[in-house]
């Protein structure tokens, strides 16, 4: 018996320790995510893509060679001639040509300004990158903790239901016994019901939430880390947010991303004036020719090199290179404008998500106090209710209250560690680290 006991705890054991494993913290989810989450990876395979606008710019700089052969049938007839032994000849043969064709160019302005460009090119694929990276890291914290929010409220509707429902069923028991009164039922029961919806619509929410996070993991959340009941509430470092503001106008990258693509633009200017340039081209051919025969009988195999420097000066072109030039011109105007739209927003989400971060800490701090007084409130409500002092109603609201606080107190924590998150984003400083220090913070 002993035996079976000690087989039976040690299973137990066992169970409970497979439990504790599968519980999945911020940094596991995170991991999933940088291997499954498609907007990341595509980020990826853009900025690889994007990369090779260097090689094929550059390949413009550099010489190309190129070999051909051409076969070609010939059927010759004079019809005429001034030569009477050639007066009616004719031949059928084969003639086969090779060439190898070497070019370099020596002078072309949009070739080297394109070059210019395609760096800048280069540069923005790995400033979006790193856009798409912060946004990852942000985008599964807030999914990860709006499943985690969600859970609590769904806990919290939960209990303040079981509670109406006691409520309901006292006040129904009071009413038979001939010392309630038939409106007190009817207030506790459409206090019971609202929250059973309530609990049906945050039920739904969290379905919502664990599938969003499921978009990036390709995993259904089961059994995330909770967040403790006491977090380091600190205040954003440094504490000025103009200084933060200024962080995020030099290293967000939306901003630099748009302050690259500003520079591009002004290239593609220069690029389109290059049609008013000359160019100055070098080139090398060699021909083969190995002619089956010709009118006057016989083979021949004949070999020729040619040397060209060809410079081309473009003097009128429809105006087409005036209107590509004014086109840029406005492209480039457009995007400074973007330029601004996008340093504003920086500014606003800054500031919003600092002010955020010092708002919740106030929430927390407060709504904490909250919840302890009602639920004194509550209790003594209650007593006073048994005791004829209260009425059903005031305890009812009392009950209200408790819930409302819960809920709040709930969302102001869960605002907290978002927003904290959030204030690094706008500034363009996130990093892994940041989610490894939050994930201290849970159970």
């Amino acid at each position: 018996m002993k035996g079976l006991f000690r087989a039976v705890a040690a299973l137990a054991f066992v169970f409970s320790c497979t439990a504790v494993q599968a519980q999945e913290g911020l940094v596991e989810t995170l991991a999933k995510a940088k291997q499954a989450d498609p907007s990341f990876l595509g980020a990826g395979f853009q900025r690889a893509a994007e990369q090779e606008a260097i090689a094929k710019a550059r390949a413009k700089l550099l010489p190309s060679l190129s070999f051909a052969v051409d076969e070609t049938r010939n059927n010759d007839r004079i019809l005429e001639s001034e030569n009477q032994v050639a007066d009616s000849s004719k031949a059928s043969y084969d003639t086969t040509t090779f060439t190898l064709a070497l070019n370099q160019s020596i002078y072309n302005h949009e070739h080297w300004v394109r070059y210019g460009q395609s760096k800048l090119i280069a540069q923005r694929a790995d400033i979006d990158f790193d856009k798409a990276r912060q946004d990852m890291l942000m985008s599964v914290a807030e999914r990860y903790f709006t499943v985690l929010k969600t859970e609590e409220q769904l806990a919290a509707i939960g209990a303040e239901k079981e509670a109406l429902s006691r409520q309901v069923e006292y006040a129904t028991k009071s009413r038979k016994a001939g010392i309630g009164r038939k409106s007190e039922v009817e207030d506790a029961e459409a206090r019971y019901f609202t929250a059973l919806a309530e609990e049906a619509q945050f039920i739904k929410a969290l379905d919502d939430a664990r599938y969003e996070l499921l978009k990036m993991t390709n995993e259904l959340p089961t059994n995330l880390r909770p967040i403790q009941e006491q977090i380091p509430l600190t205040l954003p470092e440094p504490t000025d947010p103009q200084q933060w503001i200024n962080t995020g106008l030099t290293k967000n990258p939306d901003v630099l991303s748009q302050q690259t693509a500003l520079k591009e633009a002004k290239k593609e200017i220069s690029a389109q004036n290059a049609g008013h340039f000359p160019t100055l081209d070098l080139t090398y051919r060699q021909f083969t020719e190995d002619q089956g025969g010709s009118l006057f009988g016989g083979a021949s195999k004949i070999k020729s090199d040619e040397v060209a420097l060809r410079l081309e000066i473009p003097i009128y072109q429809g105006g087409g290179v005036s209107a590509s030039k004014r086109e840029a011109i406005e492209r480039m105007y457009k995007t400074q404008e973007d330029l601004h739209r996008v340093m504003r927003s920086v500014q606003t989400d800054v500031n919003s998500a600092y002010q955020g971060v010092i708002a919740n800490i106030a929430q927390i701090k407060a709504l904490e106090k909250t919840v302890k007084s009602q639920r004194s409130v509550l209790m003594n409500k209650q007593r006073g209710h048994q005791a004829g002092i209260y009425t059903m109603l005031v305890v009812l609201d009392a009950q209200r209250d408790l819930a409302d606080a819960e809920r709040n107190y709930i969302e102001a924590r869960y605002d907290y560690v978002i927003n904290s998150l959030k204030l690094k984003r706008a500034a363009g400083v996130l990093v892994e680290d940041d989610l490894q220090h939050i994930n201290a913070w849970l159970k």
